[in-house]
């Protein structure tokens, strides 16, 4: 994993473009690299972390025949690839592999990597600039273009843009706590999308997007489970095998949850031995290190807990918002930063269960719409919700009475708006333009137009919370600490395989993850497997009323909500005050708007 930059100027500066290119050492601190290109108008340029080939061969940028590449990510199947190309290669890398299969096959060679990727190429004869990024984005990859240059890297504060507010983004954030568009927080930077490349040519000075990788609607789905779990074993035996290609040393993160045990099980089956980490806090509702450990015991993993203690922790918060470079309203950020960060004293790679629960039906809201149909024909409604409504507050983690008051508020709609209602934030009146927007995810319900229920509403969310939140948390936070994170779940032959499974197979009544459970039940005692879904969280809806109250008002005082020029001081006022006199549970509103307001205060 590495962080890139490139930038196209007919007039750029070189001491400026080296200052943005070490923004990004924290994402590959073993060697930073720079070229020029096209008679100096073109800089590319690379900090490294070494995980294959360790030799000086590998440093990026590099460069074969007037070609070359930096590249973000890890490529499983490079050495399939290596023997399909042929000829003579001068490392041992999956950098190179790129490279020539490029040079061979053009744009086509990004179809058949498997693996994490973002990456740039300069075509000498197309005269162009070819971006590219993997098929569900786990690697990120920014654009920025104005009357004088074009910048791409791998953060957004590298890209050097002007520091204009994106409305749209800010309405976006407000509504998910997370920028679910292609536009991002600042004018005229985008996100690539994910499976696409692109062409910015250096003459015509504008770039072209591409798909490479679309989701087909597959009509003959696995419907035996018999055959299914056989399947799904070799899949996953083959995924977990491929990603653990390393001349490092590769680990497990391990929580309490099944996605990562299986990892874990499977890692362990493969290599005879795994080392697992998990971090430990002392409040019991959070706290998913007792039975970690009781899983690392079963699974006979060499396992590490890191026990936290609340006041690193509460004193790391504005170092860890700061880090995203972009307002991020997923507090578990906290707990991933410092997994990341202890983890890293022991392994230089580590797997993890991201993208299971979009893949293979973990929420339980992909069983609700029909739940919500029978509510809907439910009489005194109203008396329910009123009751409902005067529920104690719990600030436990993922408490039933913020699920029940979540599900009330969607289930009044259909099952596409409500899906967008079940995850969004309580902000209506936050702004003060009154008129505030949202598109419900509208276009992306178009693209799945027809499917069945359930996968619609997963694809909506790998096309949204997984590659717009879930996976930028988990790239933020370990990059932070040089630490290399793969999600075997997302690999190729895993994720075409859950696009065969029939939804049947993924959520069974009101068991999520039906098959991942039945083929984990091959490692671990059932009682450890059905259990309640947790997430992976710190209480801060307590922190928020007691030990981060003052960093809250002061984050979001009169002065500094004055200085956005768009949010409404009132509103937010009535947030603090419900939260603080626990009227209602607000913490993840309160989040996103410090995370959102400190981004902006301090970068303005």
């Amino acid at each position: 994993m590495c962080g890139i930059i490139g930038e196209y100027s007919l007039n750029g500066d070189d001491k400026k473009f080296l200052q943005q290119r070490d923004l990004l050492t924290h994402r590959g601190p073993d060697f930073s690299g720079f070229v020029k290109l096209q008679s100096d108008r073109l800089k590319f340029g690379h900090c490294r972390l070494s995980i294959l080939d360790l030799s000086d061969k590998a440093n990026q940028p590099f460069s074969i025949d007037g070609y070359t590449i930096i590249y973000n990510g890890e490529v499983y199947n490079f050495k399939e690839l290596k023997l399909k190309i042929g000829g003579v290669f001068i490392s041992n890398s999956d950098t190179e592999v790129i490279l020539r299969g490029y040079i061979k096959y053009g744009e086509e060679i990004f179809s058949i990597l498997d693996g994490m990727f973002a990456l740039a190429i300069y075509d000498p004869k197309k005269m162009s600039i070819v971006l590219a990024r993997d098929r569900l984005g786990v690697k990120p990859l920014y654009y920025y273009q104005n009357d004088h240059r074009f910048t791409f890297a791998s953060e957004i504060p590298a890209l050097n843009a002007a520091f204009n507010i994106n409305p749209k983004a800010v309405e976006a954030f407000l509504w998910q706590n997370y920028i679910y568009t292609e536009e991002e927080i600042l004018k005229d930077v985008y996100s690539l999308p994910a499976g696409s490349y692109a062409f910015f040519g250096l003459s015509e000075k504008k770039l072209e997007i591409f798909n490479f990788y679309k989701r087909s609607n597959i009509k003959e789905k696995i419907s035996d489970l018999s055959q299914a779990k056989k399947e799904l074993a070799l899949i996953m035996e083959k995924s977990v095998k491929d990603s653990l290609v390393s001349d490092v040393p590769v680990g497990v993160f391990l929580s309490a949850g099944n996605d990562s045990s299986l990892i874990a099980a499977i890692t362990k089956k493969i290599t005879g031995r795994v080392k697992t980490f998990t971090v430990g806090f002392d409040n019991q509702s959070f706290d998913e290190s007792v039975r970690a450990e009781k899983i690392a015991k079963i699974i006979g993993s060499e396992h590490y807990t890191f026990k936290l203690n609340k006041e690193e922790i509460i004193n790391s918060i504005p170092e860890i918002l700061d880090t995203f470079g972009m307002p991020f309203g997923d507090s578990s950020a906290l707990p991933m930063y410092f997994l990341s960060k202890y983890t890293k004293d022991h392994v230089k790679v580590c797997l993890s269960g991201d993208g299971a629960d979009e893949l293979f039906g973990g929420y339980p809201l992909y069983y609700l719409p029909p739940i919500a149909s029978l509510y809907k024909l439910l009489p005194f409604k109203s008396i329910v919700e009123r009751l409902i409504e005067l529920a104690p507050t719990s600030f436990n983690k993922m408490s039933f009475d913020f699920k029940l008051r979540q599900f009330i508020r969607g289930s009044k709609y259909d099952y596409k708006t409500a899906h967008f209602f079940y995850r969004s934030m309580n902000n209506i009146g936050i702004l003060k333009d009154k008129n505030f927007r949202y598109d419900q995810f509208k276009y992306l319900f178009e693209e799945v137009k027809g499917r069945d229920v359930k996968d619609q509403l997963m694809y909506i969310d790998q096309k949204t919370v997984l590659e717009k939140n879930y996976l930028i948390k988990v790239d933020r936070m370990s990059m932070a600490h040089g630490l290399e994170v793969r999600v075997p779940y997302l690999n190729n032959d895993v994720y075409d395989f859950s696009m065969r499974l029939d939804s049947s197979l993924k959520v069974k009544n009101f068991t999520t993850k039906y098959l991942l459970k039945k083929l984990l039940e091959d490692y671990l005692p059932k009682e450890l497997i059905y259990t309640k879904k947790e997430g992976f969280s710190f209480p801060v809806a307590s922190w928020l009323c007691e030990e981060l109250r003052d960093f809250m008002m002061e984050t979001l005082s009169y002065d500094n909500v004055a200085k956005t020029g768009f949010l409404e001081y009132s509103k937010v006022c009535e947030l603090i005050d419900d939260h603080v006199n626990h009227k209602k549970d607000y913490n993840r509103e309160l989040w996103g708007l410090i995370s959102l307001v400190r981004f902006l205060t301090k970068n303005h």
